[in-house]
């Protein structure tokens, strides 16, 4: 009897154990996988490419004005310039959609050059970042954090350069603030999701509909405040290249990527190369559409039950995979209320350990496939290695909120 009751002591003890070399397994093949990108890729094409657009674009607004930020024939000059000691090649032009409110940061890394600036800035983002999640996590488990500190959202947007810290620092407090009945200060904290508006086709909906006048007053301030900065910034016409720009996003700009996003957009272009086109993208949008409609749904329906911002998980997965433009990287805004519903025993801890984990053993397994096939001369199929990891995500975020709304 006794024995048993030592086991039983000793079993999570060791299911700890058997997580923690996981973690240490997953942290060498990052570390792996960054240093043997840094000495075969181009630089800056794959480690740092979004800063260096973010870097770009500062360079641009000091020199020739906000407004020529979203110009891509200056963009495309200026970055080509910027590349020219690290290849003689076409470079890819990575465009930066952002309001010039947030171009306005990285004007602060201009004197350290594109290496220093992006030295500072992946520091600043680890360091938030570790401090920012043992908060979210109470402080009672260092496990939690370290586990969402390494899922691939999260290394990916360190890896590139990304600006998703942001983004899931606003979620976090949108969550927080509407949790201790602050919905103005909530509302002001959403309007730092105005960084990628797409994050808001869902939420900004479920809002309206549930009356939050005084979440949504305090977004409408923040926005009033970004648009007047920017417009400050900018002047109409650099909005108005901003906006058109936004537009171009909805076609074939070619460095969205849509491959490597987690979207339903991404099963559309996998789907169009088995089947005809017009089957493929139908079914895509069909699928958007009912995914969209079951997380209002679900979403409206919790909420009459009370389950406070229960709601903001499956409703941002939905987001996640119905969002035009959604790479895997944002995929870091659902951190803050998977977080909080494991403190709280309302999430499963093994499905948390399975979002992340399995998207890069996804990738880890087609890179090498990939290798293999390379190796030995046979053909490679069409998919970027991002693609996989992608598709493992997208049925997580599906999953996520069909059981919501099943629940």
């Amino acid at each position: 009897m006794m024995l048993k009751e030592q086991q039983r002591t000793l079993d999570p003890l060791c299911s700890e154990k058997r997580l923690c070399l996981a973690l240490l397994a997953l942290s060498v093949f990052y570390v792996l996988f960054t240093i043997w990108t840094a000495f075969h890729v181009t630089r800056w094409a794959v480690i740092g490419v979004d800063f260096r657009a973010f870097f770009a674009s500062a360079w641009i607004a000091t020199r020739f004005g906000f407004a020529r930020v979203y110009d891509l024939d200056v963009q495309r000059e200026v970055q080509q310039a910027l590349m020219a000691p690290y290849t003689t090649g076409e470079v890819n032009v990575i465009p930066t959609p952002f309001l010039p409110v947030f171009i306005c940061s990285f004007t602060l890394l201009l004197p350290l050059g594109m290496s220093g600036g992006f030295i500072l800035w992946t520091l600043l983002n680890i360091g938030i970042l570790a401090v920012y999640l043992f908060r979210l996590a109470g402080g009672r488990n260092r496990l939690l954090p370290t586990l969402a500190f390494l899922s691939f959202p999260l290394y990916l947007n360190l890896l590139l350069g990304q600006a998703n810290t942001w983004l899931l620092i606003c979620v976090g407090e949108f969550m927080r603030a509407w949790e201790r009945d602050k919905g103005f200060h909530s509302g002001l904290w959403l309007g730092g999701l105005l960084l990628k508006p797409q994050t808001l086709i869902l939420l900004l909906p479920v809002l309206f509909l549930k009356k939050k006048w005084d979440i949504l007053a305090g977004f409408a301030v923040a926005t009033l405040g970004a648009g007047v900065i920017s417009l400050t910034l900018a002047g109409p016409e650099g909005l108005t290249a901003w906006g058109k720009l936004l537009t171009r996003y909805m076609g074939n700009l070619t460095a969205t990527d849509p491959a490597a996003m987690a979207n339903f957009r991404m099963l559309g272009g996998l789907l169009s190369l088995l089947f005809p086109s017009s089957w493929a993208w139908g079914v895509t949008g069909g699928l958007t559409v009912a995914v969209a409609a079951l997380a209002l749904w679900g979403t409206l329906r919790r909420q009459r039950a009370g389950y406070d911002s229960a709601f903001l998980l499956p409703l941002l997965a939905a987001t996640c995979a119905v969002a035009w433009h959604s790479h895997l990287h944002m995929a870091a805004i659902l951190i803050p209320p998977m977080l909080r519903q494991l403190t709280i025993g309302r999430f499963s801890r093994s499905l948390f350990v399975l979002w992340v984990f399995l998207p890069p053993i996804a990738y880890f397994l087609a890179i090498t496939g990939i290798a293999l096939l390379t190796v030995l001369k046979r053909p490679i199929p069409p998919l970027p290695g991002f693609t996989y990891p992608a598709i493992v995500l997208l049925g997580f975020h599906a999953y996520l909120t069909v059981r919501a709304a099943l629940k």
